[in-house]
């Protein structure tokens, strides 16, 4: 038996745990209020419903969906002249979430790139909404660092709901998990950021009354 073998066997196993050991993490979580103006998210808006034909189903699993347009999906996008000032406005609130989560320059990649700019519907009282899920799940979206959404439309409901384990407790290596909901409100012109990994699941309620509408991207390792 090796030396690292033995020192193992000799750390207890137990299932009570020490409630003064306490690790408490940033959840890496903002919402950052009039990043677009009215005026911005009203033109998305009307823009994404002049346009029709762009128009492509989503399936969000469990027999939910949602309509969405994908900004860059063709050359002759009519969005191509949104995406600079959609970038610029997106990425200086990126510069305010590193200041305000005390991201290390060497934490954060010197290069990266902008997944396509997508604006997404839900309308009510259909299937649209999207169950509890993750943004990263195989070798294609393992690219993805940050998440970036912004809600065009105020809604009763039509929330973000992120379900994340914000306190650790434990002694040796045995951990308990204590899991918290934080809701982010759909509230016009405001901006989401999280990570996409598997610790950050989340829910896209389905709005009560009107439709509800965001417009996101990811932030790309290259």
């Amino acid at each position: 038996m090796s030396k690292t073998e033995r020192s193992l066997r000799k750390l207890p196993l137990t299932n009570s745990f020490d409630s003064d050991i306490v690790i408490k993490m940033d959840n890496l979580i903002r919402i950052y209020d009039n990043v677009l103006s009215e005026n911005k998210c009203d033109y998305f808006v009307n823009k994404f419903e002049k346009h029709s034909e762009l128009h492509e189903v989503q399936d969000c699993g469990l027999g939910k969906t949602l309509t969405l347009i994908n900004l860059m999906a063709t050359p002759g996008t009519p969005f191509r002249k949104d995406l600079n000032y959609l970038s610029n406005i997106f990425m200086e609130s990126v510069e305010r979430y590193k200041k305000d989560c005390h991201i290390k320059s060497f934490q954060f990649p010197d290069k990266f790139g902008v997944e396509a700019f997508k604006i997404k519907r839900y309308l009510p009282n259909t299937t649209d909404e999207f169950p509890e899920h993750v943004d990263v799940r195989d070798r294609s979206t393992a690219r993805r660092f940050l998440v970036m959404f912004a809600y065009l439309t105020n809604n009763e409901a039509g929330e973000t709901e992120i379900s994340v384990k914000s306190e650790y407790k434990g002694k040796d290596y045995e951990i308990s998990r204590k899991g918290s909901i934080i809701s982010s409100s759909c509230k016009q012109g405001s901006l989401l950021l999280f990570p996409p990994m598997w610790p950050w699941m989340h829910t896209g309620i389905a709005p009560a009354k009107t439709a509800k509408y965001i417009i996101g991207s990811y932030l790309h390792y290259v």
